[in-house]
């Protein structure tokens, strides 16, 4: 089944081909539309407000592709996003009337037995699991970057990204968002596959993120972070696997930075049984910061992930958390899937915060006497109609524990449902 919510308009870099006899030059429109309701009891743990909200989101956009041949491509894509029954003003993410989401030109040249393709312009960005960069799907307004990104592929899965780029910052008005003037990211990531099986591989790389006025529970300083990490992940008989591993240094103002988090999503599936059930079990060590007054920060940055990111109430950043979600999906048909999940979560360490989307401590959640969060249960449900239509449904009930519940948090729910038409 295609992912719900991962649309294939994010192509891959081209690569050029022996010839361009063989690629004829090509001139594709496409777009997209999406509709999704979502329904809030007590939204973030019951700390936000209002308590009870009920709104659509609405989507569009449209893409200009060209290519001449396999040596040049270029693409323009815009978006427009708006919102129905908000209470209060919607942030730009949700509510950006029509803006360029991508704009750029791809270049791309044979390059000592593979090929090099060089893009220059804005871009969406999505690095091996998606779970340091990535897009945000659930808001109308996905993420992307403005600057330049180099792909050397060398086939059968190899590949080596290197780029330097800055976030775009959404905005409220009409062809207005800009790349950030406060933030610098930039790194190399490379794919190297196992057993000549593209499913099978190994990932490396190193990032560099500089922010000019981050806030930690530890307080606000420029962040200068950089992470380096590995990534393993494949598919063998009935076992799939994804384990990651990242260490971070740098600087935090007059501090040091050291943190660090592993990740473990692995499963089975019973293939021979009714329903083809996949069993999963999925961990998360994330690093936090164990003394708020000392010269260092450890409170991990989870820089770019994807977002939702635990579950669709996106309730959770991952950073100071421990967290361990098993799940249960079912095939119901062969365009139809169940999954149900349950997730506790854990601060790592007391004294820092727990960390709401994006990277944002919640105050009253610092300096406590226990770990304990809360927990989430959901259920989703995904349907790809056809190739281009996809329907889904989810229900996510969160429960608060003591960290949670001293800064006046309370139970609530999510029910969300959306349409997405790629054409």
């Amino acid at each position: 089944m295609v992912a719900l919510g991962q649309p294939s308009r994010a192509q891959p870099l081209a690569a050029p081909a022996a010839s361009e006899a063989e690629s004829p030059a090509s001139f594709v429109i496409g777009g997209e539309l999406r509709e999704r309701f979502e329904s809030w009891n007590d939204a973030a743990f019951g700390l936000a407000t209002p308590s009870q909200e009920d709104y659509l989101l609405h989507r569009a956009g449209m893409f200009v592709d060209v290519r001449r041949g396999d040596r040049l491509r270029g693409r323009v894509e815009v978006v427009g996003g708006f919102v129905s029954g908000w209470a209060g003003m919607p942030p730009p993410t949700q509510d950006d009337p029509l803006d360029l989401l991508q704009a750029y030109v791809e270049p791309s040249v044979p390059v000592a037995r593979g090929a090099l393709a060089l893009r220059f312009g804005r871009q969406e960005l999505r690095l091996g699991s998606s779970r340091l960069v990535s897009i945000r799907e659930s808001p109308n307004i996905r993420r992307a970057f403005d600057g330049i990104r180099a792909t050397w592929m060398l086939g059968e899965g190899r590949s080596l990204d290197v780029f330097g780029v800055r976030p775009v910052v959404p905005k409220d008005g009409t062809f207005d968002d800009s790349s950030s003037a406060d933030q610098r990211f930039w790194g190399a990531y490379a794919t190297q596959p196992i057993g000549g099986l593209e499913a099978n591989g190994i990932d490396a790389y190193y990032l560099v993120l500089d922010r000019a006025d981050a806030e930690f529970a530890q307080g606000q300083a420029r962040e200068q972070r950089r992470t380096v990490g590995a990534r393993a992940f494949g598919e063998r008989a009935q076992w799939d696997w994804n384990v990651e591993g990242a260490w971070q240094w740098g600087s935090f103002g007059e501090v040091s930075i050291r943190a660090w988090t592993i990740s473990v999503d692995a499963g089975f599936e019973f293939s021979g049984v009714r329903f083809s059930p996949r069993v999963g079990f999925k961990v998360d060590a994330i690093s936090g910061d164990r003394d708020l007054d000392d010269a260092e920060l450890g409170t991990f940055n989870p820089l770019f992930p994807r977002l939702p990111y635990f579950s669709e109430a996106n309730l959770a950043t991952p950073a100071n958390l421990f967290d361990v979600q098993p799940s249960v999906r079912l095939a119901l048909g062969e365009r139809v899937s169940f999954s149900v999940s349950w997730d506790g979560l854990r601060k790592y360490e007391e004294a820092d915060a727990f960390y709401a989307p994006p990277l944002t401590p919640v105050d009253g959640t610092s300096m406590t006497n226990t770990r304990h969060v809360g927990w989430q249960a959901s259920a989703l449900v995904e349907w790809q109609i056809t190739a281009q239509l996809e329907l889904a449904a989810t229900y996510v009930h969160f429960e608060p524990h003591s960290v949670v519940r001293q800064a006046g948090g309370r139970e609530g729910s999510f029910l969300g449902t959306w349409i997405q038409w790629v054409f």
